[in-house]
């Protein structure tokens, strides 16, 4: 599997409050939008990703598998699921007990495959995205104000970037001791390209025309820095945080002691 993932400022605000991490060895990858005053926005959001890719190890490690049953979810999606969860509770606390992070929050979406299958894991408006057959599909629902009316149908989608209530989230990790974490499973064939990213770039790029660029043959690191341009040409009125993988005709060499990549 062939991964790439970066992440830029923007052209209006003074620092990164996106963070991301890629564990190749696990086939993880975790993108987050951080949110709240001063810089608690970014400690939340590196703490998240972190915490469950760390999380991940530990369990993994210690041979243990997760509680509890939930119907249509695999082991893998049960697990995933618990570390969402402790990351959770891990910004909550901290959010709690220092006063310059009261009120943090991020968001957080997180993909965990391999060249079979993929498990999606999310809280907020960052997405996942699968690219099959030319066809690209949205996995996650946008946890906000403007997500919910979109699926009511009390708001049409042309008038949602132009709506005040366009960045306010219904759910957020961190932001309270439990949260509803929504978890999928999905097939994945030789070809498929699965894209991760925060608002910053789906809120300035529209799903055809990332359709169109994640559907040439380049490289992911390719389209993903093009992707970035993309977003900042259209005002990068927010950080951008992009994460691609493209799934290989063969299951993908691990290499023992690879550290994870940062985008933090």
């Amino acid at each position: 599997m062939e991964i790439a993932g970066n992440t830029h400022v923007g052209c209006v605000r003074r620092n990164n409050e996106d963070s991301f991490l890629i564990d190749e060895d696990l086939g993880l990858l975790v993108v987050a939008d951080g949110m709240g005053g001063h810089r608690a926005g970014e400690v939340a959001s590196g703490l998240a990703v972190k915490s469950i890719i760390g999380l991940a190890h530990e369990n993994l490690g210690a041979s243990r598998k997760p509680t509890g049953t939930a119907q249509g979810l695999s082991a893998r999606g049960l697990l995933l699921r618990s570390l969402v969860a402790s990351a959770n509770a891990r910004v909550y606390e901290m959010g709690h007990t220092s006063p310059k992070n009261q009120g943090m929050g991020t968001t957080i979406v997180a993909v965990w495959a391999d060249t079979r299958s993929m498990t999606v894991a999310h809280v907020g408006d960052s997405r996942a995205y699968l690219l099959h057959e030319g066809t690209l599909n949205r996995l996650t629902e946008d946890h906000s104000v403007i997500g919910e009316q979109l699926r009511k149908g009390l708001i049409k989608p042309q008038d949602a970037e132009k709506s005040p209530f366009a960045s306010v989230l219904t759910r957020a990790l961190g932001t309270e001791a439990d949260v509803e974490i929504d978890v999928s499973n999905h097939v994945l064939s030789p070809g498929d390209m699965i894209l991760m990213a925060t608002d910053g770039l789906t809120r300035m790029v529209s799903d055809e025309d990332v359709a169109k660029v994640i559907r040439d043959a380049d490289p992911p690191d390719v389209f993903v820095e093009r992707l970035i341009r993309m977003a900042l040409a259209a005002g990068g009125t927010d950080n951008v945080t992009v994460v691609a993988a493209r799934v290989g005709p063969q299951a993908p060499q691990r290499q023992a002691g690879r550290e994870p990549t940062k985008g933090i």
